[in-house]
């Protein structure tokens, strides 16, 4: 009898152990699945904050790193505000203290300076992977991509814009190009060169440092140029929004064409590319990068998206009619 007792005390015993440690291994000392380890991005912009097209590329990274289990942090180089090598190099030094205390994971470089001046002479062939947007038409001058660097390029749809002109414009020779003196304009002059002539166009460039002579470089296009090409204005001192409206509106004679959206109120058309691509695109190759793709693996690729815009009362002023077909597709500056 006692040796039954001690077996049923025994069973039971064992029973509660196991409900016990079932109950345990159920609730009592389950753990969550540890939180994923916040990723860190360093994101380089040649530029400043309130630059149209870096604001652009912005806004499509946040777009969507966003929803991502990530840190972000900028560096805005300011290459058009200060150009000078002076200050290019005292911004290098910020950048690469910035980037050494912040220990990320991946750097993100928008724009050529970025790539030229920080990304090609610190961390090509390095181990730490790198993505770039907005270089201008190639890379190779760069020597990229590398094992750990790829990115998007930089292609503007000026070949398409122009033939869109000379559909209504089928005589016109002589282009005016005029923009701000910079880095990138310069890499356009040397690419595009041979672009405008294999279309049959005889150039002129002006380059010019203030809006004073910006406006005095325009009176003398509308002189001796059948079409003007507004690229941009981002490092022109001294703009002024309101007076380059009147500006133009007042001495407009030709037709004005640009491939960026934020200089279409001094534009009659614009075919432009959208910006926003650029940083969508980027983020996305980091997250797969930080997700165990190698940059290796990702090739480089140039954007596609493209926008039709005509601003009417400027196309008006000089007697331009676009086609309905035209007109379906741009978006309409009244």
């Amino acid at each position: 009898m006692r040796q039954i007792n001690r077996i049923r005390r025994t069973l039971i015993a064992v029973t509660i152990v196991a409900v016990a440690v079932a109950f345990i291994s159920m609730f009592g000392t389950s753990k969550r699945p540890p939180s994923k380890e916040i990723k860190r991005i360093f994101y380089i912009n040649s530029y400043h904050k309130g630059y149209a097209p870096s604001d652009e590329i912005m806004k499509g990274m946040q777009s969507i790193l966003a929803g991502e289990n990530v840190q972000l942090k900028t560096f805005f180089m300011d290459t058009k505000n200060a150009p000078g090598e002076k200050s290019v190099h005292q911004k290098v030094e910020e950048a690469l203290g910035q980037i050494r205390k912040f220990n990320p994971d991946v750097i993100i470089a928008s724009d050529d300076a970025a790539v030229k001046y920080i990304i090609v002479p610190w961390f090509k062939g390095k181990q730490i992977p790198v993505v770039f947007c907005g270089v201008n038409w190639s890379a190779k001058q760069y020597g990229l991509p590398v094992e750990n660097i790829t990115g998007m390029l930089e292609v503007l749809p000026l070949k398409q814009n122009l033939q869109i002109i000379l559909n209504y414009y089928p005589g016109i020779k002589n282009l005016v190009v005029l923009s701000e003196q910079s880095l990138s304009e310069e890499k356009n002059k040397e690419i595009l060169d041979t672009l405008y002539k294999k279309i049959g166009f005889s150039v002129t460039y002006y380059f010019v440092e203030n809006f004073s002579d910006w406006k005095e470089k325009f009176i003398e296009a509308n002189g001796n140029s059948d079409i003007i090409y507004l690229p941009t204005n981002g490092a022109i001192k001294n703009w002024n929004d309101r007076e380059a409206i009147d500006f133009v509106t007042n001495q407009i004679k030709k037709p004005v064409i640009t491939c960026d959206d934020f200089m279409m109120p001094y534009c009659v058309y614009g075919l432009t590319k959208v910006a926003e691509e650029q940083g969508q695109w980027a983020a996305k190759t980091a997250m797969r990068i930080l997700e165990g793709t190698s940059p290796s693996r990702i090739p480089v690729v140039a954007n596609k998206e493209s926008q039709s815009y005509l601003n009417e009362k400027l196309a008006l002023k000089i007697g331009f009619e676009p086609s309905t077909e035209l007109l379906s597709k741009s978006k309409i500056l009244h």
